[in-house]
């Protein structure tokens, strides 16, 4: 599943333009209790979506298809009685950032741990993320996103949301599970900052990251490739996209060498832009987005391998799914008025389990039915062993890294 998580609520909160701000971790202790009053008064607000599991096909560079259908509309059982959560063992609370799979090997999975603002930790599992155990260290800034290459465990990159200054922007990756680390970096001709959702992906082991430009740039996106091994590559010209510039990237992703980058103009319409590459940047084609309803939806979500996608309408209520990396599409059913705002797609890339999750809850589509899992926020999902099933993890009250199985 890509490495896209919701922020720890102790450390960072997503707006509703997808950005992210940062808050200290001296008001922790006021913030878990406030957070406590809040799941309680809003157990009955719950918004989420998920998708139930398909084929995992590998994607191809084929021609994108165009569903035109309707979607069914199904009825959202909510979860009922007290959830079961388990803590997981050996995590430090009040200090976890971010938790990231891998998608070959589902039982590896990292957190990246606060621990000062130039030092950070790696922790690591390997029984799916019942036990953790310290990985190593890394001088660094705060590990706000961490993530797993698709196709090696072992390849792990953290890094912070901030590009404070023009310049060379840097970020951490280990090839060893965490032991040692090296620097990556790439020039950027404005300050920027990546968002918590939609702006980091990878296509192969090659990994993307998207900044939004300020200044002169404002409105624009830069897009970077990090090759595993070799030099960053921007693929965005002056911040645009094939001559585009993108506002609100919602998605980069890529499968077999092709590199996709969805995202609106932000404009009142939020016209959507769709590009995809095969050279780094090169040579661009432009993608048409799939339509259900008569309505175009947006590709913002993907599995870390790029095989599965998940695409929405402006307003959440609408999904469409693709198992073979965006080249065809199948309608999901309505969620209408269940979960408004920022929204978070995970998708565990061996089941194909979508989850999504809103600011208190999370759904996900069994026997084409929308069903709530939890009225906890969901900060990450991963695979739990099961045909259809997934993991979800959260934070409890006390600020403990908590998960169940669904």
């Amino acid at each position: 599943m890509r490495g896209k998580s919701i922020a720890h609520p102790n450390h960072n909160a997503v707006s509703a333009d997808g950005q992210t701000r940062k808050s200290s971790l001296a008001r922790v202790p006021l913030r878990a209790a406030a957070l406590l009053g809040i799941l309680l008064f809003t157990l009955s607000c719950r918004a989420a979506t998920s998708t139930a599991p398909a084929a995992n096909i590998p994607c191809t560079d084929t021609a994108q298809g165009t569903p035109q259908a309707t979607p069914p509309v199904a009825q959202t059982p909510k979860p009922s009685g007290k959830e079961n959560w388990t803590v997981a063992k050996d995590l430090p609370a009040h200090q976890v950032m971010r938790i990231a799979f891998s998608a070959s090997e589902p039982a590896h999975g990292y957190a990246s741990i606060f621990t000062g603002k130039q030092t950070q930790a790696l922790y690591a599992t390997t029984d799916s993320g019942v036990s953790w155990s310290q990985a190593g260290t890394v001088e660094a800034p705060e590990g706000d996103i961490i993530s797993v290459d698709p196709l090696d465990p072992q390849d792990v990159v953290m890094l912070t949301v901030y590009a404070p200054m023009p310049g060379a922007y840097a970020f951490q990756r280990t090839l060893d599970g965490g032991r040692t680390w090296s620097p990556h970096s790439a020039d950027l001709p404005t300050t920027g900052e990546i968002s918590a959702t939609g702006y980091t992906g990878w296509s192969g082991s090659t990994f993307l990251v998207g900044f939004h430009l300020d200044g002169a740039l404002q409105g624009s996106s830069a897009v970077i490739a990090f090759p595993k091994g070799g030099a960053s590559h921007h693929l965005d010209d002056n911040g645009k996209i094939n001559g585009k510039a993108i506002k609100h990237l919602r998605l980069l992703t890529g499968c077999q060498g092709r590199i996709q980058v969805w995202g609106d103009d932000g404009s009142s319409g939020q016209n959507i832009i769709g590009a995809a590459t095969s050279d780094l940047g090169r040579t661009w084609t432009a993608l048409s987005p799939p339509v259900v309803g008569g309505a175009p939806l947006t590709p913002s979500g993907a599995s870390d391998d790029g095989s599965a996608l998940v695409a929405t309408s402006a307003d959440y209520a609408q999904y469409a799914l693709s198992t073979d990396g965006g080249n065809t599409w199948t309608p999901l059913p309505t969620l209408s008025g269940r979960c408004v705002g920022q929204q978070q797609i995970f998708i565990a890339a061996k089941s194909n389990t979508v989850v999504v999750a809103c600011n208190d809850s999370a759904y996900s589509l069994r026997s084409d039915v929308w069903s709530s899992l939890t009225s906890n926020p969901v900060v990450s999902v991963s695979e739990n062993g099961a045909t259809s099933g997934v993991r979800l993890w959260s934070y409890d009250y006390e600020g403990r890294t908590q998960w169940r199985d669904e």
